[in-house]
């Protein structure tokens, strides 16, 4: 599974490139003499000035007004690959595939070397050495309030602790947005044991993390792999809004995997499954949340048009299993005690994706779906992606608490919801991994038997001898 990256594909906005067309920032101090500004000696530095490229994301992607997105986009002078004066090793591209550092040599004969590499479209700094090793973008869809925050910080967490794969999750994304994940998703949850707020409605940053792991191939045999893995959240009226699954939502186009969270306490037959001591789980809930404004969605914005279907992995998943816990299981015709056996388990898929488990839980939820009359949710994910596997989810593993509280900032009365003690999540890395296996990067474990077996469409790129000659010559 050794990866050759023919292009890169831009974490910020979706742009793919060429590894000979990235940019890059100039910063610091040049290699050169002292010079005078108002009487006191100082390096030559570059200045900084307006970056257009960083300008025009921040007002079309991230819709910032117009003072703070020429704010935020006052930074050193960028230079091209291609520009005169610039400098890299060709020894180094060829040996790497990658150039990751240049010299770049003003018309004032200043030396500047910069390491900062950029995406040429919107200018955002890029992660250290990435387009070097295959790359997945992973979205969480799901209407508002079916947990897709929660799910995004408890398999961060779960990767992060993985008993499955010999493992090692490292954040490589900009230090801003590591802070806004600490802060805004982990603290509350994982430290706290609060709900981490649900997603607003603007453009939430991608997550960039390196994910090293070790699997079985063929035969038992260990092996292991590297790639970088950006996931996306995405709010839940935005997915249900054609403009704005537009401007918030792009990179589910070129996602190599959509995760999508089917919340049950939205089903129709919701009180006539559950016991619950009281209802304000259900009195939460908003009236007008609907799975089938996103799949309209969905479809209006990049399957209508196309000829077949969407060859993008899907994993459908029943989120708040634990719920299921409280189910009237005399609600079930036909011996109830089969229908639910593997939806409340954890399951082990040991250095690969067990199948036996993967199969089992598919067909349980699908026929779950059915028995509850929500059975349009898989025949919308049929009939718009050519890959659709059904798997259940908790990530909390209990059921929270919500309260109604009074914000001291605004005197507003809000919801705010905790949970006794820390999360105990279960099959929350499933989907994860069957993601990985439909794009070849990691293998199925089925009665012993070890295969693997990809996809076509997925934006990692193996290609073996004819890639890496490719690569060699600098021919994207």
């Amino acid at each position: 599974m050794e990866a050759t990256k023919r292009h890169v594909i831009c974490p910020y906005c979706c742009h793919k490139f060429g590894h000979r067309e990235a940019d890059f920032r100039l910063s610091g101090a040049s290699e050169g003499k002292a010079v005078k500004t108002r009487g006191r000696p100082r390096k030559s530095g570059p200045d900084k000035v307006l970056d257009l490229h960083l300008q025009k994301y921040n007002l079309e992607i991230l819709q910032s007004s117009p003072t703070d997105a020429k704010k935020n986009a006052m930074e050193y002078p960028a230079v091209s690959l291609g520009d005169k004066g610039v400098h890299y090793s060709e020894e180094d591209f060829a040996r790497r595939g990658l150039i990751d550092q240049i010299t770049y040599v003003d018309p004032k004969g200043y030396k500047y070397t910069s390491d900062i590499r950029l995406c040429p479209n919107c200018h955002n700094v890029l992660p250290t050495g990435y387009g070097l090793r295959d790359t997945l973008l992973i979205s969480i869809l799901g209407d508002a309030r079916s947990g897709k925050s929660v799910f995004l910080t408890m398999l961060i967490a779960e990767l992060e602790n993985n008993p499955d794969l010999t493992s090692k999750l490292t954040f490589i994304g900009d230090a801003r947005v590591r802070d806004i994940f600490t802060e805004n998703y982990q603290k509350p949850l994982l430290k706290e044991h609060t709900l981490v707020s649900s997603t607003k409605r603007k453009k939430i940053p991608p997550f960039a993390f390196n994910f090293w792991y070790q699997y079985k191939t063929e035969g038992g045999a260990v092996a292991e792999n590297n790639l970088d893995i950006i996931f996306y959240d995405i709010a839940g009226e935005d997915l249900r809004d054609d403009h704005a699954i537009r401007q918030n939502g792009f990179n589910i186009r070129d996602s190599s995997g959509l995760i999508f969270l089917a919340d049950p306490t939205n089903f129709n037959m919701l009180k006539d499954l559950f016991r619950f001591s009281d209802d304000a789980l259900i009195d939460a809930v908003p009236a007008d949340n609907s799975n089938q404004h996103i799949f309209n969605t969905l479809y209006n914005y990049f399957i209508g048009l196309e000829k077949d279907k969407s060859k993008i992995p899907f994993a459908l998943a029943l989120s708040k299993a634990d719920l299921f816990r409280y189910a009237r299981f005399d609600f079930f015709d036909n011996k109830p005690e089969n229908r639910i056996q593997n939806l409340l388990d954890d399951e082990s898929h040991k250095d690969a994706l067990n199948m036996r488990c993967a199969k089992a839980l598919n067909l349980e939820v699908r026929e779950l779906f059915a028995h509850l009359r929500e059975d349009a949710l898989v025949n919308n994910a049929m009939g718009c992606f050519a890959a659709v596997n059904c798997f259940a989810v908790s990530s909390l593993g209990k059921k929270p608490t919500v309260e109604q509280v009074v914000n001291p900032n605004s005197n507003e009365t809000i919801e705010k919801g905790y949970i006794d003690g820390p999360p105990v999540p279960f099959r929350v890395k499933e989907a994860f991994y069957w993601i990985l296996m439909k794009n070849g990067l990691l293998y199925r474990n089925e009665n012993q038997k070890y295969t693997l077996s990809g996809q076509s469409g997925a934006l990692t790129s193996r290609d073996g001898w004819w890639g890496k000659l490719l690569r060699l010559f600098g021919i994207k």
